[in-house]
């Protein structure tokens, strides 16, 4: 039916706006509600008025023709309508973690103190980046074309809001750190015993390093110093310009805080930027940090020590850092095994010096002031069978390569600073420099070298502050260390977070505090799934898989969830774990993911065609069990 309502604005102005509509009941025996079909505008403002109505009435008399409870269309009018657009509802399960962290309250309180004046709503914005982070990971510009791809998504903006709600973002780096870790200490019981902490970097599209530039850092000050994108040594082994992120987990693998830095800063220079914030700004009295040999220097323990923190650090036994304790490494006293023999190790306490490291405040300025102590710490060295069968086969490999580049120098190609080095071989007695008619350079393979080398197959040390650990307890705290190679692993592949295209500092940060509320939100889901947790890449398929179509007479057409054939899972002979087979399974892997998803967030959803009204309050239905 036609509906004409009166409205009157605020200067006094009256005017009729003109809508289709339709009746409905939410539910059986429910009272009937209208609903809109189709808007028309205000009466007032048309121009020809007899194309206007026109249009009304067919729109409305195409309504009534309507009878298919299906909402099938005609085929010559199906193609480019709305009502044959694929939607995605699958974005609804982690939009309910994202409301169940509170995350739309923050930022519209955000909103309202800022006295943000713009058209859209940053809470949209934000909601949006990170819902399409999770399941179509891409630059800015290419979500922003995916605005209409998604079923009763509000997305009121356009490309340059984005732009613009980058630098909102970038407002409360820190401060939705802080929110999320309170709401998910609240959810989880999140304990900080123990914090894992890593670094790694993310690639940018750009040809040089930026120019110095003015920031305000942490504290709030005013500083002009290096930008963020700035070459470094790449994990990825790229040439551009990278940028440094250190991360901080709970023992659930799920985020608790990061940062960002410039490309060139070492990682363990990052600890010490990281951990005093990580501290006061969380309220943690006291943590031990579990990290790899990158963050294994005399500073960062020396600091760690001086705030009364503990450390679980892997230890290199090459070179002069490990000198110390070949010793002991290569004394056959004191070693325990295994049972199969596959595993050895030895525990051991040292004294060694270290500081006492405290902070002045002068001027501003925070002089860092030492004094030598006597500390003592525990050591483990182990051994194992098929860590040091690894390593013996990737020598081997290595060996071979350097043999072959002797006689065709195929491994030989120079890169980066070598590419203009000039070598001049000389006497020594004399200093003369020699013609080259008169030397002949020659490769040979350094097998004295890879001997040595073989000595140290299979074997690692942890070292620890704690006491009170035995063998066991330094390995399982160790251990714990994966969690946060797999959470750059997803940040990097399933969340796409590099290349880096933004390129501001305001913009990098924000994109970086997206990328991490995206991955909370996935390790959320994970956490609530348990021993069956699915992977981030499995948890996005079959996220993407769940979509729509609106059909007429308010109906919603539910494609169907699935079209990936299971592989069957055998016992694994040697370890007797459930391994994927090379035979098919007559069960759908992206449906079963997708019962465990609708499992996990307590729904039973699956029909085919569904009233508005239902879809909605199946929506209203889905949160993380707890």
């Amino acid at each position: 039916m036609i509906r004409k309502d009166k409205k009157t604005f605020k200067d006094g102005t009256v005017k009729t706006q003109i809508r289709v509509t339709e009746g409905y009941r939410p539910y059986p025996n429910s009272s009937p509600k209208q609903r809109t079909v189709k808007s028309f505008g205000y009466l007032e403002d048309q121009t020809d008025l007899e194309a206007f109505w026109n249009e009304v009435n067919a729109c409305n008399n195409s309504l009534k023709k309507k009878k298919d409870p299906t909402g099938r269309t005609p085929v010559a009018e199906m193609m480019y309508s709305d009502h044959n657009r694929l939607l995605n509802y699958g974005y609804k399960f982690p939009e309910s973690v994202y409301r169940l962290l509170g995350i739309d309250s923050f930022i519209n309180d955000y909103q309202k103190r800022s006295g943000f004046r713009g058209k859209y709503s940053l809470n949209e914005v934000f909601r949006y980046l990170v819902m399409d982070r999770i399941l179509y990971p891409s630059s800015k510009r290419e979500a922003a074309a995916r605005l209409l791809n998604y079923y009763g998504l509000r997305s009121e903006f356009e490309l340059p809001d984005i732009y613009r709600a980058l630098d909102h973002f970038d407002c409360f780096f820190y401060d939705l750190q802080q929110y999320l870790n309170g709401k998910v200490t609240e959810l989880t019981g999140r304990s900080l015993e123990y914090s894992f902490y890593d670094v790694t970097n993310y690639y940018t599209e750009k040809d040089f390093a930026d120019p110095d530039e003015v920031y305000t850092d942490r504290r709030g000050r005013q500083t002009e110093g290096p930008a963020l994108a700035q070459k470094g040594v790449s994990k990825e082994h790229q040439l551009t310009p990278i940028i440094q992120m250190g991360l901080f987990l709970d023992g659930n693998g799920i985020p608790v805080c990061m940062d960002v830095f410039r490309g060139n800063m070492s990682d363990s220079d990052t600890l010490k930027e990281n951990l005093d914030g990580f501290k006061k700004e969380y309220g943690i009295r006291r943590t031990v940090v579990v990290a790899d040999k990158g963050m294994n220097c005399s500073h960062n323990i020396d600091l760690l020590c001086s705030q009364g923190d503990g450390y679980v650090f892997s230890q290199v036994l090459k070179g002069t850092k490990g000198k110390r304790y070949r010793e002991e490494l290569f004394d056959p006293e004191g070693w325990h095994a295994s049972e199969s023999g596959d595993y050895r190790w030895k525990l051991i306490t040292e004294e060694y010096t270290g500081h006492e490291i405290r902070f002045e405040e002068q001027d501003g300025e925070h002089t860092e002031k030492k004094k030598a102590v006597r500390r003592m710490r525990k050591v483990l060295l182990y051994w194992s069978k098929a860590d040091a069968q690894m390593a013996a086969k990737k020598r081997e490999e290595k060996l071979k390569r350097a043999e072959r580049s002797t006689k065709n120098n195929a491994y030989g190609i120079m890169h980066g600073k070598d590419r203009y080095l000039k070598e001049e071989t000389v006497l020594k007695e004399t200093g003369e420099i020699l013609e080259r008619e008169q030397v002949a350079k020659v490769s040979v393979v350094d097998l004295e070298k890879a001997e040595k080398d073989a000595l140290y197959d299979g074997y690692f040390a942890i070292i620890t502050s704690e006491m009170d650990f035995d063998a066991a307890k330094i390995r399982s705290v160790y251990h714990g260390l994966w969690r946060i190679e797999e959470s750059f692993r997803i940040m990097k592949s399933d969340l796409d977070a590099r290349p880096i295209y933004v390129n501001t500092r305001e913009h990098i940060r924000a994109h970086f505090l997206i990328c991490f509320t995206a991955l909370v939100i996935v390790r959320m889901i994970q956490h609530s799934m348990g021993e069956r947790r699915l992977s981030a890449e499995r948890i996005a398929s079959c996220l993407r898989a769940a979509n729509c179509l609106i059909e007429q007479g308010g109906y919603v057409r539910l494609l169907d969830v699935g079209g990936r054939i299971r592989y069957q899972e055998i016992p694994d002979k040697k370890t007797g774990k459930l391994v994927p087979s090379l035979k098919f399974s007559p069960e759908d892997q992206l449906a079963e993911d997708y019962r465990q998803i609708q499992e996990t967030f307590g729904t039973d959803f699956y029909y085919a065609y569904a009233k508005q009204e239902i879809f909605k309050r199946f929506f209203s239905e889905i949160g993380l069990k707890r």
